[in-house]
């Protein structure tokens, strides 16, 4: 799953030489809706014990869960990319699991913290004010500091987002297939909105074809497949836990960005990067191998 999102910002970035982000979102997630929809169609069993209260608990918590861990932060991401790199994107969405750490105690409780935790989500801030920091201190960088903070907030709403289907839909009666559904469906519904606020670029650099190509890859494997495996992880492990898939992402985002899209790579954003990684192995305090964090029910 980290790897499938990790490439995600690759194709982000070749659909924003033809599209505007509110577009990309709005392709992918209806590709990925339409995946998804072709997925439960063949699981019969998908809607087992979808009662009715369990249906009142969807549509009520669902909109929420697709703002936050779908809609804006895909947004936030593609917008954010139209100012900074693949890498910096990808390096910046591995502090999920920092943000999932705050959100969680505040919100859950039950998920417990250490000294490796408070100290790698201490560790993984500096982190990334070391990559930021010389944003801010470059003359004409202020573009690139919006764009990557753009996609740090996206994070913090991932994090969030983790906290919500854990606490709403961890034992929601129905298959990850569903929940994954009603994710990308509402966030479809949802992006329609934002289409007037974004504009394409004035200078379409690759044809439509190869731009679609992208974004639809983009919807149906990274957005329809990852997100339906997203809800199975979650389901089995700890929100901070399974938010640890998010240490994939930076090194193929980072790949990705150097080999196809000529990303250069400055001493400061390496260290930043490194102790980013490490803050989040120490934040997620487990392996996802062997969870030792607990499901809390609710």
């Amino acid at each position: 799953m980290g790897g499938l999102w990790g490439l995600s910002y690759l194709l982000i970035a070749v659909g924003l030489r033809y599209f505007s982000p509110a577009v990309i979102v709005l392709i992918r997630t209806v590709s990925g809706t339409a995946t998804l929809a072709a997925a439960v169609l063949l699981s019969p069993g998908s809607f087992k014990g979808f009662d009715r209260p369990a249906r009142k608990r969807f549509f009520k918590y669902m909109p929420l869960q697709a703002l936050v861990a779908s809609t804006l932060p895909y947004l936030l991401i593609s917008w954010g990319e139209t100012r900074t790199s693949v890498s910096t994107a990808g390096v910046l969405n591995a502090a999920t699991p920092l943000f999932t750490l705050v959100f969680a105690k505040i919100f859950l409780g039950g998920e417990h913290d250490s000294f490796k935790r408070v100290a790698g989500l201490v560790l993984g801030f500096i982190g990334v004010a070391i990559i930021i920091d010389p944003l801010s201190r470059q003359p004409g960088a202020q573009s690139e500091l919006i764009g990557s903070m753009a996609v740090l907030c996206a994070s913090a709403l991932y994090g969030y987002g983790f906290v919500v289907t854990r606490k709403y839909f961890a034992h929601q009666a129905g298959s990850a297939k569903v929940m994954a559904l009603g994710q990308i469906g509402f966030a479809a519904i949802l992006s329609v909105p934002f289409l007037a606020m974004f504009h394409a670029p004035a200078h379409k650099s690759i044809p439509l074809w190869g731009a679609l190509s992208a974004v639809l890859v983009l919807g149906v494997i990274q957005t329809g497949l990852a997100t339906l495996m997203y809800h199975r992880v979650v389901r089995q492990l700890g929100a901070t836990a399974s938010s640890v898939v998010t240490y994939v992402i930076p090194l193929v985002a980072v790949a990705a960005g150097v080999i196809f899209a000529g990303n250069t790579l400055s001493p400061s954003f390496v260290a930043g990067a490194i102790v980013v990684l490490i803050a989040v192995s120490l934040a997620a305090g487990t392996s996802p191998a062997k969870p030792t964090l607990e499901a809390t029910p609710f």
